[in-house]
């Protein structure tokens, strides 16, 4: 495996033409359902479109049919209505539990008290609890607080992590805990010579330390919640209250059948960009999870 060959003028180890290889099928595995919905959204017809074996690829430019994305866009199709309300359901999520995140990392990194590490403890089994367990729990409460077939009913669980307590509770107060863990100590300690209490402290000196991971956080919530299918299909029942995924399978009861595929592609688009926009404090933030702890 280390022996060399000579590719365009230089050697190359084989380990690598064949690491390289395997992570290109994986790569390809992974685009493969993109190119396809994308190719399938410009085709002239369902049929086509969903024709084995599949098209992967994209017709030529001169022979993409846009008629589904006319539809979207006239507002024949309630989709730009659908996207809004997945915007204001992600935005009031990511705020929330950024806010919560941050605070109770900060208790469980810097603060001693009673309890601490089994509190801790079963909130990292929260982790491996799935939302299925906790919905019915979860929706009776809702109906008690009247707020069912509202936003409320997915914004307000979902803010302090108990509609998603795998990735945006838990994980986001353990992310945020292990950050705070890799600050010195003695920067405490400094603040509490200056005079600085706790809670100034936490906002003068360790939140403006934490903005790439607080801004990573907020885009794996954001793309969590702007994703989720099911807490919508459960606590939503009226069709103009839905959020995108949910509303994407509407579209496609009522009316002719391929205007979900341009649904779906355009759905991708404000995700897509958060995620390139913010990919590097993501990977920076990262190497903070791992640190200590």
């Amino acid at each position: 495996m280390n022996k060399r060959l000579q590719i365009f003028g230089k050697k190359i180890k084989v380990s690598h033409i064949l690491l390289t290889a395997v992570m290109l099928m994986i790569a390809f595995v992974m685009i493969a359902p993109f190119l396809w919905v994308f190719s399938a959204s410009l085709r002239a017809s369902y049929s086509e479109a969903t024709a084995l074996p599949p098209k992967w690829l994209p017709p030529v430019f001169s022979e993409w049919n846009l008629t589904y994305y006319k539809k979207l866009f006239t507002g024949e199709l309630p989709f730009f209505g659908f996207m809004k309300n997945s915007f204001k359901m992600s935005t009031v999520i990511t705020i929330g539990m950024v806010v919560h995140g941050a605070a109770a990392g900060y208790a469980y990194a810097k603060f001693k008290f009673r309890g601490k590490n089994l509190m801790f403890g079963l909130m990292m089994i929260a982790m491996m609890v799935p939302v299925q367990v906790t919905i019915v729990a979860l929706y009776k409460i809702m109906n008690l607080l009247g707020v069912i077939n509202t936003s409320w009913a997915v914004t307000l669980p979902s803010i302090f992590g108990a509609m998603c307590p795998g990735l945006a509770g838990a994980f986001g107060i353990f992310m945020m805990r292990q950050f705070f863990l890799s600050i010195p100590k003695e920067l405490n300690d400094a603040a509490a010579i200056d005079g600085a209490g706790p809670v100034r402290t936490f906002f003068s000196i360790m939140l403006p330390m934490a903005r790439s991971t607080l801004a990573s956080l907020a885009i794996l919530v954001f793309t969590f919640s702007w994703n989720d299918y099911f807490t919508t299909f459960i606590m939503i029942n009226d069709t103009d209250k839905l959020s995108l995924p949910v509303g994407i399978l509407s579209i496609r009861q009522p009316y002719v059948k391929g205007n979900e595929f341009a649904a779906v592609v355009l759905s991708i688009v404000p995700v897509l960009i958060v995620f390139i926009i913010g990919q590097k404090w993501i990977v920076k933030s990262m190497t903070h999870v791992g640190v200590k702890g």
